[in-house]
C-alpha cells in the first residue's frame, strides 16, 4: 500500500466515521432517554441535506452557513411531531408500550416523509458541487470539501460533548438516561427532558444531513441506510454512551471505507450486519458498555 492510498483510506475513514458518529449520537440520545426507536431518524437527516441543497442552488448560501437555518428548521419541526405523535405514547411510562408503538408511529412518519420529499424534490438523486478543488500535498491529494466536513464535524461533536458532560442541562439528561425513576424522584422535569431530547436529536440529524450533502448525493430514500448505521453504531458503542457512539462511528467508518476499497461497496451492509450479530452475541451491552 503506497502512501497516497493510505491517506485516502485515513481521510475517508475519519470523514465517514465522524458523520456516522454524529448520526448515531442523536439516535442514541433519543432512544436512551425516551426508549423510542426513531426509525424515521434518517429522513430528518435527508431533510437537512435537501434544505442545504435548496439554499445553495437557489440562493447561493454556502452549506456551512446553512447550518443555523437547518438547526432552527429541525427544532421547529421536532416540537409538533413530539406533541402530536410521541408525547401520548411517552405519557404511559410503560417501556414495552413505548418501544412497540414508538416504532410503529416512527415507521409511519418515515413513509410519510419519504413521500413528501419525493413530491417536493422527485425520487431522482440530486447533488451540488461545493469546494471540490483538489489539494495536493506531495503524493497526498484530497478535495477541500472533505476537509471542511471533517473540521465542522469535529467542532459539532466537541460542542455536543461539552453540552452533555459539562453543563447542568447535559448532566440532567444523562441522569434520566441512567435511571429515569430516580431522576424523577429527585425532582427533575422528565417531560422537559423528553422534549429537549427530541429537539436535540432532530437538530443533530439535520446537521449531519448538511455535512452529508456536501460530499454525497441526496435522495428521499437514502436516510434508511443511515438510520440502520445509527442503530448498529448505537448497539456496538453502547446504549446511552456518547463516547461509544464516537468510537463506534469511527470503527464503522473504517470498515465501510476499507471494505468498499478492497471488496466493493456491495458487501458493506453484509459486514455491518455480521458485526452487529457478533457484538450482540459476545457483548450485548456494547463494546464500551451502557451508561
Amino acid at each position: 500500500m503506497n502512501i497516497s492510498i493510505f491517506f485516502y483510506i485515513l481521510i475517508s475513514t475519519v470523514q465517514a466515521g465522524l458523520i456516522y458518529a454524529l448520526v448515531s449520537l442523536g439516535f442514541n440520545l433519543l432512544y436512551s432517554s425516551t426508549r423510542i426507536i426513531n426509525v424515521a431518524y434518517g429522513e430528518f437527516m435527508v431533510l437537512g441535506g435537501y434544505t442545504t441543497l435548496w439554499l445553495y442552488t437557489l440562493y447561493c448560501i454556502p452549506p456551512p452557513l446553512s447550518l443555523p437555518i437547518v438547526i432552527i428548521l429541525s427544532a421547529a419541526i421536532s416540537l409538533p411531531i413530539y406533541f402530536l405523535l410521541f408525547e401520548p405514547i411517552l405519557k404511559t411510562r410503560n417501556v414495552e408500550y413505548i418501544e412497540v408503538w414508538g416504532v410503529i408511529v416512527a415507521f409511519g412518519l418515515s413513509i410519510a416523509m419519504q413521500g413528501l420529499m419525493t413530491v417536493a424534490w422527485s425520487a431522482q438523486s440530486r447533488a451540488y458541487s461545493y469546494l471540490e478543488e483538489v489539494i495536493s500535498l506531495g503524493q497526498i491529494t484530497v478535495t477541500l470539501n472533505r476537509l471542511v466536513v471533517i473540521a465542522i464535524a469535529v467542532i459539532l461533536i466537541l460542542i455536543l460533548y461539552y453540552l452533555l458532560f459539562k453543563t447542568d442541562l447535559g448532566i440532567s439528561m444523562r441522569s434520566v438516561i441512567q435511571d429515569p425513576a430516580l431522576a424523577e424522584t429527585l425532582g427533575l422535569n422528565i417531560r422537559f427532558i423528553f422534549i429537549l431530547s427530541f429537539v436535540i436529536s432532530f437538530i443533530i440529524a439535520g446537521m449531519a444531513g448538511v455535512l452529508l450533502s456536501m460530499i454525497s448525493e441526496m435522495s428521499p430514500f437514502v436516510g434508511t441506510t443511515y438510520m440502520i448505521m445509527a442503530f448498529v453504531i448505537t448497539v456496538v458503542g453502547g446504549i446511552g454512551n456518547p463516547i461509544g457512539s464516537l468510537a463506534g462511528g469511527l470503527i464503522l467508518g473504517f470498515l465501510d471505507v476499507l471494505i468498499g476499497y478492497t471488496l466493493g461497496p456491495g458487501l458493506n451492509l453484509f459486514i455491518v450486519y455480521t458485526l452487529l450479530v457478533i457484538i450482540l452475541i459476545t457483548r450485548p451491552s456494547g463494546l464500551f458498555g451502557r451508561r
